[in-house]
């Protein structure tokens, strides 16, 4: 690994102290402020970079061999006949097509150094939170698809009209942002020493010491949360769960109090109450927004609403439960004929219902091995910076997983969120791809 150079402080014996350190910051983890000390068994960085190429294109893959089934599914759907042979197969073209360019846009970024992306991250997440609130402000400029303004669409010769989803790339620039944030941390005027160890690793940062946060900063939140509430209102409420909790478990990760942690969430809870709740206590835009609670009724008791809003919930259900414990039928699916958005929100369950219990099993593994090696990548990271961009790639990838996964199996309400690397969607795959090319640099720069 290389020297740290900087001098901390001025102070050059805590310099020394934290390149001592830093030989043995392989063996520790992520949140562990002596983990120096600890002998622990991680892949090493050549490993983990031909991971996190390997894993990403078998689930692709994966992907892509269960669109070829969706839209084989799409060919006999009763009374809607295609109007081509090659029409059904369009999801399944348009995603080889972003499945190409996001290893492209993968290597490419994988080439620039980490100072790249730790100086310019401020500038990528106000970019898109002003396109986001344009978005929701400036009529016109999005494409409406199933009620939501989500998409900004152009044409692309030889695929047609497609569309750019900006909340799905503000996804990477949160966690660009928070990392960079967090990697900043300055001592108070009383206290002039700092524990190498708690540099290192970020956790347990004593009372003296804060995030270097200035007024830009303060903006630049504020900025983010406003972009929040504009994916909300396209709307997109799980996406806006989704990125909220991707900050603010980067923050956790950077060392920010517990206790603002665990008050943030309770005032999320309570927003999130009202947010359910006034529509209908008002009446005021319950046309628009009525429908938040219908959804969490139908999760609750979807053969309820087994034709209204618990349709693709009741669908998906049987089409896991049709499954069993192991089957290879692949094409033969039934549910995928009737269950909406089942090349994207809804692929798991026809995974679940042409692999049964087995394929599903396989398939977490795939993610958990994955989220396992960005957690060792992070453990490992020469940089903050790169520590928490890694640890919060993992949480993204997992807990975006879990909640389609749950929406899937009925665990969860209906919500736009798709399967990591799986789902049909190019802004989703672009956006993730770009993610694991910053992870690259981050094992590139780790000796």
């Amino acid at each position: 690994m290389k020297t740290i150079r900087r001098t901390v402080n001025g102070n050059s014996r805590v310099a020394r102290q934290v390149a001592s350190d830093a030989r043995g910051a392989a063996q520790g983890a992520l949140c562990l402020p002596h983990a120096s000390s600890m002998t622990v068994h991680h892949a090493s960085p050549k490993t983990c970079s031909s991971l996190l190429v390997f894993l990403p294109l078998l689930l692709c893959l994966v992907g892509l061999v269960f669109l070829v089934s969706v839209s084989i599914g799409g060919i006999l759907k009763p009374n809607m006949p295609p109007a081509s042979p090659l029409e059904p197969f369009r999801p399944v073209i348009q995603q080889a097509c972003w499945v190409l360019l996001g290893v492209g846009i993968m290597l490419t970024l994988s080439r620039i150094p980490l100072s790249f992306y730790q100086a310019s991250a401020w500038l990528w997440l106000m970019l898109l939170s002003m396109v986001l609130i344009a978005l929701w402000k400036v009529p016109g400029l999005g494409t409406e698809r199933n009620g939501a303004v989500r998409w900004i669409e152009f044409s692309v010769p030889l695929l047609g009209r497609v569309g750019v989803q900006p909340s799905e790339l503000f996804k990477l620039a949160t966690l660009l942002y928070f990392a960079a944030l967090y990697s900043q941390i300055t001592p108070s005027r009383r206290t002039r020493r700092l524990p190498a160890s708690t540099w290192l690793y970020g956790q347990n940062i004593p009372s003296s010491y804060r995030v270097a946060w200035g007024k830009g900063a303060y903006c630049i939140v504020a900025l983010w949360l406003v972009a929040l509430v504009a994916i909300e209102r396209q709307p997109d409420f799980g996406t806006m769960v989704l990125v909220f909790a991707l900050g603010v478990g980067v923050s956790f990760l950077g060392g920010a109090s517990v206790f603002k942690i665990a008050a943030l969430g309770l005032l999320a809870m309570l927003g999130f109450t009202a947010w359910v709740a006034l529509p209908h206590l008002t009446g005021v835009d319950q046309h628009r927004t009525g429908y938040r609670l219908e959804r969490i009724r139908a999760m609750l008791d979807p053969w309820a609403y087994e034709y209204d809003r618990g349709f693709q919930m009741v669908r998906a259900q049987i089409a896991v439960g049709s499954g069993g414990f192991a089957r290879l039928a692949l094409g033969e699916g039934r549910e995928k004929r009737y269950l909406p958005a089942a090349e994207n929100d809804y692929i798991f369950a026809t995974i679940a219902e042409e692999t049964g219990f087995v394929g599903c099993a396989l398939c977490i593994g795939l993610f958990a091995w994955l989220v396992a090696t960005l957690l060792s990548l992070a453990s490992r990271a020469p940089t903050r910076f790169g520590r928490l961009f890694a640890g919060g790639l993992a949480l993204w990838i997992g807990l975006q997983a879990l909640i389609n996964i749950g929406m899937a199996i009925g665990l969860l309400p209906t919500v736009g969120v798709p399967l990591p690397f799986i789902s049909a969607g190019g802004s989703s795959m672009l956006s993730l791809m770009a993610a694991l090319g910053i992870a690259l640099a981050i094992a590139r720069e780790t000796r």
